[in-house]
């Protein structure tokens, strides 16, 4: 192995500073009163709504009508064309065919002070008012979010003379006409009138010959073209310079003014902004504790070796922020979620792995009585496969999550695009996690331990792990774990008897997400409300039934009112606003604030099921068969079936978690399990990577019991130590997120850090116990 001279250690510590305050402050310039920016740093990420704030909301057309791909995009640019018009620039927006639904997510403005999601929703859906104009007058004038200019309001005569409305147009589409003078093509607008619209055009283009006809959305003007002659036949084209894009997008406008059916809100939810902003503050506290005590941790026990971690750590959370912000200008920033926070406080658990296991193997070749270079020679060489199979797994796990629940997805033909971005940004911050990991962990950790080992002040094996000059180095014990397999398998197998028979008496509750119904949260200023008496109050006056329950938030000492409407039904915003009217009337010395509300379709919920139970097992396929592939030399199909069964364990026991805890299934459960099936398959397979590595050493003829107890002895200490960082880092998110009331991180630390516990000691006294007697039964069949 060449050696990395002494200045390499400055430059990559340079370089990784320099990231870390990049990706977190940015680089700004300043031309006039124009903000320029050079480099985006954590205040340009774009938050999502249950940080922020905001609404998500499913349309659907109404009275069952089954839309056409084409009649969806122009419902798709009517919403488009009012978010515009209101300065909301910064949503997500896209149709789903499978389904016949459109699906937008969009936060509150900065400067917003009526938080009415009732309201706004019911705008958005409202039929469209196209409307073409003599003139082109407008009152106002904004600009969207690519700077284009939005001209708003009619006024004067156009606000007077209208010349057709949406019922007048037949059909608008994009067309290709070739000019006349040069020959080359141009896109055009190509549109046709019905016969009333026919008579009425061709008397104003008579008129407003030489003058201009606006094309108005609601009160937002969509182009403005001069009449150049006059057009009696009913078929008119709109010339300008458009591309395909522009062309499409404005036929799209024209005919949604023509759309034959209303939009209707089948699923719906909102979030007040103070409760997102108080979870992003809590969330980051969590992050900044747990990395101090993770530094802490690898830093004793490591020594030198951990010090490097700690600085590759902050280089792996600065390439985080540099991939969720954006980094570049040219580049989109990613909408953060609080899961996706979660995923970057798991990713700094995870990430030390490759770490710790680069360390371990460095530490015990120094206790095999190995020189300090030889030992580091060693120890990098032999943990790199090691730390490839446990990330890809994990890796695996968090593409599933994106191809899966990402906006347009690999099921998007089965089960249409998913109404929800947590499980998105969660597998995206997790693999970015991973990739940092490899390049920090693996490649920065390298440069930077070799060139520190240069140094004579720091050429002492004690650093690195070792014994002090003189002491007598330390080996590793000698556990039979196989002889004690079966007290494994007792003690599993009791938890696992106790938790189910715990959550067939409790009973598993399905949340609204996949049962469909509806649910929503006011925080009470004013005097105290009883459960019971906003039961009967819905109940008498509007004839709902409903259970609510009543808590006080930790953060604020404010009482919050949770209601869950009974049945599967979703409500609509006009009920969700009655409900908030009927209480403000009963209880007039109370005043309710909207915190939260969810409604769900139950069809829309079964399906989103469904979809989770497909993401679950296309998952455990994969690795399964990469497993197999990875470890053939060693018994690849025993080894994957083995691990996924100790998988299996891990996920029963994070299932009686929510159960036992009366924390609803949903999505949070799914993405808990997914993360579990990398995590905990991740310290198997570095058992495994041990194994094949001992049995190569020793030949084919190693004895498999032998061989079994002697990696699971060298692995033990790596995966106790990875385990108490991730659990350390979990307890953190716990913590701080039941202080602050975040029901969601709560829903995912809780059960999470009961399965790295569960997946800690599956993976290290379950599966290689199981493999290992496979592998002891085919050899005895073998030899019969």
């Amino acid at each position: 192995m060449r050696r990395v001279k002494k200045p390499v250690f400055f430059i990559v510590l340079i370089l990784i500073a320099a990231l870390v305050y990049t990706s977190l402050f940015g680089v700004y310039g300043q031309n006039g009163d124009f903000k320029l920016t050079y480099i985006k740093g954590a205040g340009d990420i774009r938050w999502g709504i249950d940080i922020r704030g905001g609404v998500e909301a499913t349309f659907s057309p109404a009275d069952g009508v089954k839309a056409t791909s084409a009649e969806l995009e122009s419902a798709k640019q009517i919403i488009e064309t009012r978010m515009v018009s209101q300065n909301i620039t910064d949503y997500e927006l896209y149709t789903d065919e499978a389904n016949n639904r459109i699906i937008v997510r969009f936060p509150w403005k900065s400067d917003e002070t009526d938080f009415d999601p009732e309201k706004a929703i019911n705008e958005l859906s409202a039929t469209a008012m196209l409307s073409f104009r003599e003139g082109g007058e407008y009152e106002t004038m904004d600009y969207d979010e690519n700077g284009n200019e939005v001209y708003k309001t009619p006024k004067g005569t156009t606000a007077d003379a209208i010349i057709l409305e949406g019922s007048d147009v037949v059909k608008a589409e994009p067309a290709v006409n070739q000019d006349q003078t040069t020959g080359a093509a141009q896109y055009v607008v190509s549109l046709e009138f019905s016969d009333e619209g026919k008579e009425k055009f061709a008397e104003a283009t008579e008129r407003l010959v030489g003058g201009t006809i606006s094309i108005w959305m609601d009160d937002v003007r969509l182009s403005a073209p001069t009449v150049n002659a006059v057009i009696s036949d009913g078929k008119c084209v709109i010339e300008g310079n458009f591309t395909s894009e522009s062309a499409t997008t404005l036929a799209a406008q024209i005919q949604a003014g023509a759309l034959p059916f209303a939009l209707t809100t089948s699923n719906f939810n909102s979030l007040a902004p103070t409760l997102g902003g108080q979870a992003l503050e809590s969330m980051l506290m969590a992050g900044v504790i747990a990395f101090i005590l993770i530094a802490l941790l690898m830093i004793v026990v490591f020594r030198l070796p951990g010090v490097v971690a700690v600085i590759t750590l902050a280089g792996q959370m600065g390439i985080c922020f540099a991939a969720v912000s954006g980094f570049l200008p040219s580049m989109n920033s990613f909408t953060m979620t609080l899961p996706g926070i979660a995923g970057l406080i798991l990713s700094i658990g995870i990430g030390v792995d490759a770490n710790v296991i680069t360390a371990s193997r460095v530490r015990e070749e120094l206790n095999n009585g190995k020189t300090l270079d030889g030992a580091l020679k060693n120890g990098f060489q032999s943990s790199f496969w090691a730390i490839f199979d446990g990330n890809i797994t994990t890796a695996i796990v968090a593409i599933m999550l994106m191809m899966v629940f990402g906006p347009s997805n690999i099921l998007s033909m089965i089960f249409g695009q998913s109404t929800t971005g947590a499980i998105f940004s969660f597998g995206f911050t997790l693999l970015v996690g991973i990739i940092a990991n490899f390049i920090m962990g693996v490649l920065a950790t390298r440069l930077m331990t070799l060139s520190l080992a240069e140094f004579k002040c720091f050429r002492k094996r004690w650093l690195f792990g070792g014994a002090k000059e003189g002491a007598a180095p330390r080996k590793s014990g000698k556990i039979d774990f196989l002889g004690h397999r079966k007290t494994y398998y007792m003690v599993s197998g009791a938890v696992i008897v106790v938790g189910l028979i715990a959550s067939v008496i409790m009973g598993p509750k399905l949340d609204i997400q996949f049962a469909g119904g509806a649910m929503i949260r006011y925080a009470v200023d004013g005097s105290a409300v009883s459960a019971s008496d906003i039961e009967n109050t819905l109940s008498s006056q509007l004839g709902m039934d409903s259970s609510v329950s009543l808590n006080q938030d930790m953060s604020t000492g404010k009482d919050q009112v949770t209601i869950s409407f009974a049945g599967n039904k979703s409500i609509s915003p006009d009920e969700q606003a009655k409900v908030a009217e009927t209480l403000s009337a009963a209880f007039e010395e109370a005043d309710f604030v909207l915190l939260e509300s969810n409604s769900v379709d139950a069809t829309m919920g079964a399906k989103f099921f469904q979809k989770c139970m497909v993401c679950f097992v296309l998952t455990a396929i994969l690795l399964l068969v990469y497993i197999a592939l990875r470890f053939k030399k060693i018994g690849g199909l025993s080894a994957g079936l083995t691990a996924i069964v100790a998988l299996l364990h891990d996920v029963i026991i994070a299932f009686c978690v929510f159960v036992v805890f009366g924390m609803p299934i949903n999505d949070i459960f799914i993405a808990v399990v997914l993360t579990l099936l990398g995590y905990s398959l991740n310290s198997t397979i570095v058992i495994y990577d041990r194994v094949r590595e001992n049995k190569r050493k020793a030949g084919p003829r190693a004895d498999i019991a032998e061989n079994m107890n002697l990696s699971m002895n060298q692995t033990l200490g790596r995966t106790l130590l990875t385990s108490l960082t991730t659990f350390l880092a979990l307890v953190v998110v716990l913590a701080v997120a039941a202080l602050f009331s975040i029901n969601t991180v709560v829903s995912f630390s809780l059960p999470m850090m009961v399965g790295v516990a569960a997946g800690c000691f599956s993976s290290q006294f379950i599966a290689p116990n199981l493999f290992g007697m496979w592998q002891i039964h085919e050899k005895a069949k073998q030899g019969k």
